[in-house]
């Protein structure tokens, strides 16, 4: 199997820093070029010398020369304020530590090449800053460098580079590096889930982080020439030329491979399983919606009688509690009770500690069948024995479901916005699901938006929160309650069209279903300004009974998903939808209502990435509860992904009474 695809982040030290920036790397290499050009100019600037050029006019010109390197380091700095390695870049590197698959190799030769860029862009700017105290032949040395054919030379280097991108023999070099990323990301990579990126994002991450590296070699080389030309050693005229021309090639072809990855790269994010589950912290429960439940047909009729079967209670609810029997050791279920079945008279109930939300721990029939974990009992066990009833007939225990709203069910879903201030130009940033009190939420995070697609990270908005027992609250308005004949939630994964960004979602009814619905809004790529009167809401309105009817995603004897052995892959797709039901009776007793509710914050890059959509989805596998849960859709940079050749340069008109010294070399 390929290297996790996480392990290019390796390589990508500096996109996320980028990411937060206002001005994007596009937007600096135009700044880069007009100030390469600007720089060449100041070598035709007459001086009004009337004889030869001194080694104080020469430093002048040097100073002058360095002075505009120094404004374009500061510029390419910016960008990388805060790059200090995170644990994670470590903690995939050890990962990946002794693997031999091609992709990680050809990740490590990227990473090392990116490096040793870096290392000559940091001395370079340190050259800028000392160099009052440094000899004319250290600054000399350092451009011949820079603009060697030496395979080791800063071009040699730019252009190993390069052909990790675009390989020029693909028959005999095989595919890019952004391919071969791209194809890896194809899996599910857990990974991914930790750090909060989509396969969209770390290419894009990558593309960025590349071509900031052709942006310094470019401006190394380019004031390297006007060094060397100061220095008399040439006019260098057509190298920079050259340069230029070749740098606008690189930069295309590079651009052109990252559209075709990213056009195919998937954008949503999701999160995976977390190292533990814990209640309350990384998922919680609907409670008590169907729900195992032993009762004696005598209690299930008004006439106390046993002239039925369990069977024939399909509907029906607790009367009374005939003879104080194990009725009297339980709570009765004081909702409706459905689908009750016959599995053996006689059997023995560990009954569940009086503040679980379990009703039994397990169950053992006496013909050796067991609901639930069997194992020890606090409680003690309880003998739960059938009988006849004058000979004629036999007064059964039933399993059943007990459908019970109330104080001990937590089964209501917010139905009210939750909107990110566009009229203060803040946009959604994350998402998650949330249980306060009774009541599940949808809870996001804002961020303000700014210019070329950068976000400046927020905070969560507070919650609206309420009981269904306040004043003025209304079911079916500002609530929904589930129950048997309506616990469905569809799963759809909603994006917004081109040119919309993210800026609210809701739950809302649509007959029987709990659906997902976003919010979007046009934005201005460039200026970063919202069109907060132009927001509209997005749904996928299909129903079963449409003309492609919405499929059912449906448990397979759902056992509780915390209990699984094995990561939980998303299993959900587009246009489905998931009731929520009882956990398997052999494995639970029927006791849990699956799937959980992951409740882990979906934040990708800690709220400064842009987003464009977002869904219900489900993680879950044959034999498992699953978890329904939220997922994001980062915004499609592929449009904005190009190259422009710097601006063309003139040679620049010497004063014909400045004669530049010959090399004594």
């Amino acid at each position: 199997m390929a290297v996790r695809a996480c392990s290019l982040l390796l390589i990508l030290a500096s996109a996320h820093a980028f990411i937060d920036e206002a001005v994007d790397v596009l937007k600096l290499g135009k700044e880069i070029g007009e100030e390469v050009l600007n720089s060449w100019d100041i070598l035709g600037k007459p001086l009004n010398l009337s004889g030869g050029v001194d080694l104080p006019v020469i430093r002048r010109r040097e100073r002058m020369v360095l002075g505009r390197l120094a404004e374009i380091s500061r510029k390419i700095e910016r960008l990388e304020l805060g790059l200090e390695g995170t644990r994670a870049v470590a903690m995939l590197i050890a990962k990946t530590a002794g693997r031999g698959a091609r992709l990680e190799l050809r990740l490590h030769e990227m990473a090392d090449l990116l490096s040793r860029v870096a290392v000559a862009d940091l001395q370079m700017r340190e050259y800028v800053r000392l160099q009052k105290e440094l000899e004319r032949s250290t600054l000399e040395n350092f451009a011949l460098w820079c603009v060697s054919h030496d395979s080791t030379s800063l071009p040699g280097l730019l252009e190993r580079v390069h052909s990790l991108i675009a390989p020029p023999h693909k028959h005999l070099l095989g595919r890019g590096i952004l391919n071969l990323v791209l194809d890896d990301l194809q899996e599910e990579h857990p990974d991914l889930c930790e750090l909060q990126l989509s396969p969209h994002q770390l290419i894009y991450d990558m593309y960025n982080t590349i071509s900031l590296t052709e942006i310094k070699g470019y401006a190394m080389m380019q004031f390297s020439w006007m060094l060397l030309r100061i220095y008399g050693k040439g006019n260098f005229t057509q190298e920079a030329s050259l340069t230029r021309q070749r740098y606008g090639e690189r930069t295309s072809r590079t651009a052109a491979a990252a559209r075709a990855a990213l056009a195919m790269a998937r954008r949503d994010l999701y999160r995976c399983d977390p190292p533990q589950h814990k209640l309350g912290e990384t998922y919680e429960e609907v409670t008590r919606l169907l729900q195992g439940y032993i009762e004696n047909e005598v209690d299930m009729n008004s006439d106390n009688t046993c002239r039925e079967n369990c069977a024939h209670y399909t509907l029906a609810e607790h009367h009374t509690c005939f003879k104080e029997q194990f009725c009297s050791k339980q709570p009765a279920c004081k909702g409706r009770i459905i689908d009750c079945n016959y599995i053996d008279s006689d059997m023995w109930i560990c009954r569940a500690g009086e503040n679980s939300k379990r009703r039994y721990e397990w169950i053992e029939y006496e013909n050796g069948r067991v609901l639930g974990k069997a194992g020890s009992c606090p409680r003690g066990t309880t003998k739960v024995d059938s009988w006849w009833r004058w000979l004629f007939w036999h007064c059964s225990y039933c399993m059943c479901l007990c459908d019970e709203p109330g104080l001990n069910s937590h089964r209501y879903f917010s139905l009210w916005d939750s909107t990110s201030d566009v009229n203060n130009n803040k946009v959604v940033t994350g998402l998650r699901l949330v249980k306060h009190g009774r009541v599940f939420h949808l809870q996001i995070s804002e961020g303000t938006l700014g210019e070329r697609g950068s976000v400046s990270p927020g905070s969560w908005v507070p919650l609206q929160k309420f009981d269904v027992t306040d004043p003025g609250i209304r079911d079916g308005v500002d609530y929904h309650t589930m129950s048997y004949e309506r616990r469905a939630i569809d799963l759809d994964e909603l994006d917004s069209p081109t040119g919309y960004i993210l800026t609210g979602v809701r739950f809302r009814m649509i007959g029987a279903h709990l659906h997902f619905e976003i919010r979007s809004t046009p934005f201005n790529y460039t200026t970063g300004r919202l069109a907060p009167g132009r927001s509209h809401w997005i749904s996928n309105d299909n129903t079963e009974g449409g003309d492609v009817p919405r499929t059912e995603l449906k448990l397979h004897k759902p056992d509780i998903p915390t209990r699984s052995t094995r990561a939980l892959p998303v299993d959900s797709k587009h246009d489905q939808y998931i009731e929520f039901t009882h956990s398997d009776f052999d494995a639970d007793a029927a006791q849990s209502t699956v799937p959980f509710v992951d409740i882990q914050p979906l934040e990708p890059l800690k709220g400064s990435a842009l987003l464009s959509g977002a869904g219900i989805m489900h993680r879950g596998a044959r034999g498992s509860g699953g978890f329904v849960a939220a997922k994001l859709f980062t915004y499609d940079y592929s449009r904005h992904v190009r190259a422009e050749l710097p601006p063309a340069f003139v040679d620049p008109e010497v004063d014909k009474d400045l004669v530049l010294p010959v090399s004594n070399n």
